[in-house]
């Protein structure tokens, strides 16, 4: 497995999404350093029903792809923020995510697992959400308070924080523990070394 896609809407929230979307894509970094053993590096896609995505915090967000046609990747990640309300009234979108989710892996970051809840997928499961919403999320599925919950074939995350849990849980899946180990750690070393924040391929101060 070494397909990944993100789908993202407005309103969606950037900093699980950039925190998910770096650590993937450090596979295809540390491969061409010759840092990591793998054949082949992971492909990270972000999808999108339309050209230009705003976030939560208003940052702009343009999509590898537009059109929401899961079905070339293997694992699906579905982040949270704000836009999580409009996208459950999309009943096609969520018959999208359904389908993908009865073979495939799919994970949630926050919030984005009331997407995963509307779409019939956390039904006699173990998931997590966002504090917040432990209670509405309870209604769909049994909500553990746990940074990061495995169920069969899907992931659930807490908060946006916990999307380092899930870009390792991916790592692990995709490759083995020593190789998530690595990238983690390659990471680790340069934020401390550098003082810097890795945002979606870009080399930001922070």
């Amino acid at each position: 497995m070494n397909k990944i896609a993100i789908y993202v809407f407005n309103d969606v929230e950037e900093l699980g999404l950039d925190i998910v979307y770096n650590i993937l894509k450090m596979t295809k970094t540390l491969k061409h350093q010759g840092f990591l053993p793998i054949d082949q590096p992971l492909q990270v896609d972000i999808l999108a029903d339309k050209q230009l995505v705003v976030g939560t915090k208003d940052k702009r967000i343009t999509p590898h792809q537009i059109g929401l046609d899961f079905t070339d990747y293997d694992i699906l990640i579905i982040p949270g923020g704000k836009g999580v309300e409009k996208v459950v009234q999309n009943q096609e979108i969520l018959d999208k995510i359904k389908e993908f989710g009865k073979e495939k892996i799919v994970c949630s970051i926050g919030l984005g697992s009331i997407i995963l809840a509307f779409a019939g997928l956390l039904k006699n499961r173990k998931a997590t959400t966002h504090q917040k919403h432990f209670q509405r999320l309870q209604k769909y599925c049994k909500v553990e308070n746990k940074r990061i919950v495995v169920s069969d074939n899907i992931i659930t995350v807490r908060g946006m924080l916990c999307a380092v849990d899930l870009a390792e849980k991916i790592l692990e899946i995709c490759y083995s523990k020593s190789i998530a180990d690595i990238v983690l750690e390659y990471i680790n070393v340069q934020r401390k070394s550098k003082g810097i924040s890795v945002v979606l391929g870009e080399t930001n101060e922070e």
